[in-house]
């Protein structure tokens, strides 16, 4: 039985961006997933036996088939669950899969959330052309600062290490290029991928109907000046349908979890 969780109760802050950040290639995480819908595979199979990895102790691959799992194979119900086999597959195109990835992490993990929109998405809509470590440990300090009621005792090193491990994710991910200036790439989203955050968006806040104050919008990455001109655009198409009354845009879906990759996609 997949585990179901409600992300409305992940309220703990942990530095799982150390482990997921630290990986040499970020694409072993799509082959997790195909492996843990696979019923003739699994993800301790994927990790433990086959070493695809390439850790060399037993503990490091322990670490890293708990925390995979637990960022990454973890559902908010059984709509999430279906979506996911249906738009990791491999007609789905490399940028769509690193965004749906973002927005899974995003889902299951709240200092990655928080960080990707209300530092990563933020710089880059500012309309800077690049973002520093120096931006995410000011971010984190802050936050500390601010909520010290929580009594997260991070040091120094852990918070420097969060914010490059979060910088080597978003480099290895296409979000930003690689070398000591990370300077931001073009992030467009393609139409289906559009289409797919709505379904994510929806997980996050399952009352959804206005989407300008879902707080998961930010990583939609769609620009908020033409936001609704896009989202209009997709309607039309019968993706989903959408009212806008000059203050709220309300957004219901039209096609199941489950369906909504065989129709993006074109699959029979």
């Amino acid at each position: 039985m997949k585990e179901l969780i409600n992300i409305a109760e992940l309220g703990l802050y942990d530095t799982a961006i150390n482990i997921i950040g630290g990986l040499r290639d970020c694409n072993v995480i799509f082959k997790a997933i195909d492996s843990h819908f696979n019923p003739s595979d699994s993800l301790k199979a994927l990790v433990q036996k086959r070493n695809e990895f390439n850790l060399r102790t037993e503990k490091s691959r322990t670490r890293i088939e708990r925390a995979v799992r637990k960022n990454f194979l973890q559902f908010a119900n059984q709509d999430h669950q279906v979506l996911m086999p249906g738009v990791f597959q491999d007609d789905v195109p490399l940028k769509d899969k690193e965004l749906l990835l973002v927005w899974q992490f995003a889902l299951n993990n709240r200092l990655f959330r928080e960080i990707t929109s209300n530092v990563f998405a933020k710089t880059y809509h500012s309309g800077r052309i690049s973002i520093s470590k120096d931006d995410i440990i000011a971010y984190l300090k802050d936050f500390l600062d601010k909520n010290k009621a929580l009594q997260i005792s991070w040091s120094q090193n852990t918070i420097n290490t969060l914010a490059t491990k979060y910088l080597n994710l978003m480099s290895k991910l296409n979000f930003v290029n690689t070398g000591r200036v990370k300077s931001f790439r073009h992030i467009r989203p393609s139409s289906e991928a559009q289409v797919l955050f709505l379904y994510f968006a929806k997980l996050f806040v399952p009352t959804m109907g206005n989407i300008l104050t879902n707080s998961f919008l930010p990583i939609s990455f769609m620009p908020p000046e033409d936001l609704r001109e896009r989202l209009k655009r997709l309607s039309i198409k019968g993706l989903f349908d959408m009212n806008f009354n000059g203050v709220t845009l309300n957004i219901q879906l039209t096609h199941s979890y489950k369906g909504i990759g065989n129709a993006l996609y074109n699959r029979s």
